[in-house]
C-alpha cells in the first residue's frame, strides 16, 4: 500500500510520476492522505471543495487495478498547530501541568465530535475501499505536553463521575508515576480506573467514526494506525477493544497498522529492533483483524533507506508476522522519481518472493523465546510507568542469533515488570514451560510466594562496585570458553542489588568478579526444581558478545530439553525467524550487519533427523540449498551454509527444512 501526501494529488506532474511508480512496483493499494501540513482540522467547506479532486484521483487508482483508500490525517492532531477559525471552539488537550496542546482537541469535546464525524462522512462517501485512522489517534506523545493525557476539565469531571472522587491533576499524575510496588490499594485502583477511562474514550470515538463512515459507505473497511509499543504500554491503549469498535457489518476485520517505524537505515540493527518491536505489538492483538506494518521511506528530507535496507525491512516484517505493508515513499513537495532505479529493480521481484514466503508459512507455527506483552489493562496498570518499557531483552537475543516468538514464548523471559504485574497462576504457567528470570524478578517471585522450594536463592546485596569480568563456569562449555573470562565492566548491564547463590539441584554457569578478583555473585544459575529455570544477573539490555551468545543459546536448549529453533553461531546481528509444522520448518535468516561470511554455522537443538534443505531463489523457486549438516557436539544438528546460501550484508535468505518421519 503506497501512501501519497495530499500535495501529490494536487499536482498533476507529481501525481503522474507517482502513479507510474505505483504501477512499476505493482502496488496493491493507494492510501491517500486527506489533508497535509495545514490546520489540523480544515473547515468542512474546504474539505467539500476537495472532494472532486479526490474522486478523480481515486477513479484513476481503481482503473489501474489498485484499491483506493483514505489515510485520514489527522483526527486529533500529531502536535501543536495553529487551529482554523472554527476549531478555536474545540477543547484542547491538557497535560498534568495544565499545559495545552493547541490545535489538538480532546476527544470528549462535543464540538470536535460533531465536526470529525461529518469530516469522516465526506471521505467515506467517496468510492474507496477503506478509511484509515492515522496514528495521532492517541492521548499521548505530543510536542507541547508530556506524560499522560488528557487532564482537561472535561476529563477530570468524567473521571470524578466514574470514581465518585474529584481528583486533581497533580493527584492523578503522582499515582501514575509512582512505583506500583509502593502504591496503596487505593492508588493501584486509581491507576487502573484512569487507564480504563483513557481507553474507553478512544473506543467510544472509534465507534462514532465507524458509524459515520459505514452510514455513507456500507462496504467500507475501517483501518487503525498505532504508535510505538512503548507508548501503547505506557499510556493506556486497549487495541482489542478499539478493533471491536471498528468492526462494520460487512467488514468485521478492520485493518491494523503497527507503527513506530525506522525512517532510515543509517543504523541497520535499529531497523531490526523496530521490526522485533512490531512483532511484539502484533502479539498483543487477539481480535480478528488484518494486521500490517508501517514502513517509512521519505527521501532525503528526513531520512530515507537504501533499496537493500528497505527490502530487508519488508522481508523481516513479512516473515515475522504479516505481508501487509503500508509504504510511505513520496516527498509531498518535490516528488520522488527513484533516481537510481534501484527501488524499482528491488521491489518488482520482491513482491513475488514475499508471496512465496507467505505461502510457505501456511500451516506452520512460530517458535522462539519471548517476553510476554500484555493486552489486559489490569496488568499494564500494575507496571512501572516512570520509563518507557522497551523490550530490550527481546532485542538483545535477536542480536546474538536467537529466534524470538511473542506468540510462543518458549521459554518465557521474565523481568521485574512481569514478576510484579501478572497474576500468580499466569506466572506459574510460564515457569512450568521454562523461563529465563532476571535476579531482580526472581527475588520478587520468591517474595510473592510464587517460587518456593527452589535451590536457587536471591538476597538483597550490593554489587555496585565495578563488576569487571564474568567467568563462564558451565561444565559443558567448550575449551575456548570454559573457565575463561568475558568482559563486563561498563558494557553489560547487571542487576547489582541482588546476590545469587546455588544449592543442591542447581548449577552455576557463570560467576561475576570485581576488579580485584573478588567473587561477587553467580551470574547465571540453572535448575529444573521446581520448574525449569535460568536465573540471570543480566538485565537483558545488552548481551552482544561471543561468550554470552554461547551461554544464552545453551540456556535455550537446556530449558526446552534440547528442542529449539536454529540459532546462529559465532556471528552477531544475524537474526533467524523459525516456523514449523509437521515434518517441515521454514527458516528466515536476515543479515543486519555489513559483514560477509564465506560460510555460516547454525545450531538446531533437536532429536529429529534432517532429510533436506532447500533455498528460495530471488526468482521465487525452491532449489537445493548449498548446505551441509553434521552432528552438533552439544546435541542436535550443526547446519553449515555455504556460498549463495549465506545471506549477504543487508540481505536475507529463506530455507525450507524437511525432517525425516
Amino acid at each position: 500500500m503506497l501512501r501519497p501526501l495530499l500535495t501529490v494529488l494536487q499536482d498533476d506532474a507529481l501525481w503522474a510520476s507517482f502513479m507510474a511508480y505505483a504501477r512499476s512496483i505493482r502496488a496493491d493499494a493507494v492510501m491517500a492522505f486527506s489533508t497535509h501540513l495545514e490546520a489540523n482540522h480544515p473547515d468542512l467547506d474546504t474539505l467539500r471543495e476537495r472532494m472532486p479532486l479526490f474522486a478523480k484521483r481515486f477513479a484513476e487508482v481503481r482503473a489501474a487495478g489498485m484499491s483506493p483508500m483514505v489515510n485520514y490525517y489527522v483526527t486529533m492532531g500529531h502536535a501543536h498547530m495553529l487551529p482554523a477559525e472554527h476549531a478555536q471552539a474545540f477543547t484542547d488537550m491538557v497535560d498534568a501541568q495544565g499545559r495545552k496542546e493547541t490545535g489538538c482537541p480532546c476527544p470528549l469535546c462535543p464540538e470536535f465530535r460533531r465536526y470529525i464525524v461529518e469530516a469522516y462522512k465526506l471521505f467515506a462517501s467517496l468510492d474507496v475501499d477503506a478509511i484509515w485512522i492515522d496514528d495521532d489517534y492517541r492521548l499521548f506523545g505530543r510536542e507541547d505536553t508530556n506524560a499522560f493525557l488528557c487532564f482537561c476539565d472535561r476529563h477530570l469531571e468524567e473521571f470524578g463521575e466514574r470514581t465518585g472522587v474529584l481528583y486533581s491533576r497533580e493527584e492523578i499524575q503522582a499515582a501514575l508515576l509512582k512505583d506500583p510496588q509502593s502504591c496503596t490499594a487505593e492508588e493501584l485502583q486509581l491507576r487502573q480506573d484512569w487507564r480504563l477511562l483513557q481507553e474507553d474514550v478512544l473506543v467510544e470515538l472509534g465507534a462514532l467514526l465507524r458509524d459515520a463512515s459505514e452510514s455513507v459507505n456500507p462496504n467500507i473497511r475501517m483501518g487503525l494506525m498505532t504508535n510505538t509499543l512503548e507508548m501503547m504500554l505506557r499510556n493506556g491503549r486497549h487495541l482489542d477493544a478499539e478493533i471491536r469498535a471498528l468492526r462494520t457489518e460487512r467488514q468485521p476485520e478492520p485493518y491494523v497498522r503497527i507503527g513506530g517505524a525506522s525512517y532510515t537505515d543509517e543504523h541497520l540493527p535499529g531497523i531490526l529492533d523496530r521490526c522485533v518491536t512490531f512483532d511484539a505489538m502484533a502479539a498483543m492483538i487477539t481480535e480478528p483483524s488484518r494486521i500490517g506494518s508501517e514502513i517509512e521511506q521519505f527521501p532525503w528530507t528526513i531520512g530515507g533507506k537504501s533499496a537493500r535496507g528497505l527490502a530487508l525491512e519488508l522481508y523481516l516484517l513479512t516473515v515475522s508476522f504479516s505481508p501487509l505493508l503500508t509504504l510511505s515513499i513520496n516527498d509531498g513537495f518535490l516528488g520522488f522519481d527513484d533516481v537510481s532505479g534501484n527501488y524499482r529493480k528491488e521491489l518488482w521481484p520482491l513482491k513475488d518472493y514475499l508471496q512465496a514466503v507467505t505461502d510457505a508459512l501456511t500451516g506452520k507455527t512460530r517458535k522462539g523465546a519471548s517476553l510476554p506483552f500484555p493486552n489486559d489493562p489490569a496488568v499494564t496498570a500494575g507496571m512501572n510507568l516512570n520509563g518507557a518499557p522497551l523490550p530490550r531483552f527481546q532485542h538483545a537475543l535477536t542480536r546474538i542469533g536467537i529466534p524470538v516468538a511473542p506468540d510462543d514464548r518458549t521459554p518465557t523471559l521474565l523481568t521485574i515488570n512481569e514478576a510484579t504485574a501478572y497474576a500468580e497462576e499466569t506466572i506459574t504457567a510460564w515457569l512450568k514451560q521454562g523461563a529465563i528470570v532476571t535476579s531482580e524478578a526472581f527475588y520478587h517471585l520468591c517474595a510473592r510466594g510464587i517460587v518456593h522450594d527452589c535451590p536457587i536463592r536471591a538476597e538483597k546485596g550490593d554489587m555496585s562496585q565495578r563488576t569487571t569480568l564474568e567467568r563462564i563456569t558451565a561444565p559443558h562449555a567448550p575449551d575456548w570458553l570454559r573457565n575463561k573470562d568475558v568482559v563486563s565492566w561498563l558494557y553489560i548491564p547487571l542487576h547489582t542489588n541482588y546476590i545469587l547463590s546455588a544449592g543442591e539441584g542447581a548449577e552455576v554457569w557463570s560467576e561475576l568478579y570485581d576488579n580485584l578478583g573478588g567473587l561477587q555473585s553467580p551470574g547465571v544459575i540453572v535448575t529444573k526444581q521446581p520448574y525449569p529455570m535460568a536465573v540471570v544477573a543480566h538485565t537483558g539490555d545488552l548481551l552482544k558478545e561471543t561468550g554470552r551468545q554461547w551461554l544464552y543459546q545453551h540456556l535455550m536448549s537446556y530449558l526446552t530439553d534440547g528442542e529449539y529453533p536454529a540459532m546462529v553461531e559465532q556471528g552477531v546481528n544475524l537474526y533467524p525467524v523459525w516456523w514449523e509444522g509437521g515434518t517441515e520448518a521454514l527458516l528466515g535468516l536476515t543479515n543486519f550487519s555489513l559483514e560477509t561470511y564465506p560460510s555460516l554455522q547454525l545450531w538446531i537443538p533437536t532429536r529429529r533427523k534432517l532429510a533436506r534443505v532447500e533455498r528460495l531463489t530471488r526468482a521465487s523457486t525452491w532449489i537445493e540449498a548449498d548446505a551441509s549438516a553434521a552432528a552438533h557436539p552439544d546435541g542436535g544438528i550443526r547446519l553449515t551454509l555455504h556460498g549463495e546460501s549465506v545471506p549477504a550484508p543487508v540481505s536475507f535468505a529463506t530455507f525450507r527444512l524437511t525432517f525425516a518421519e
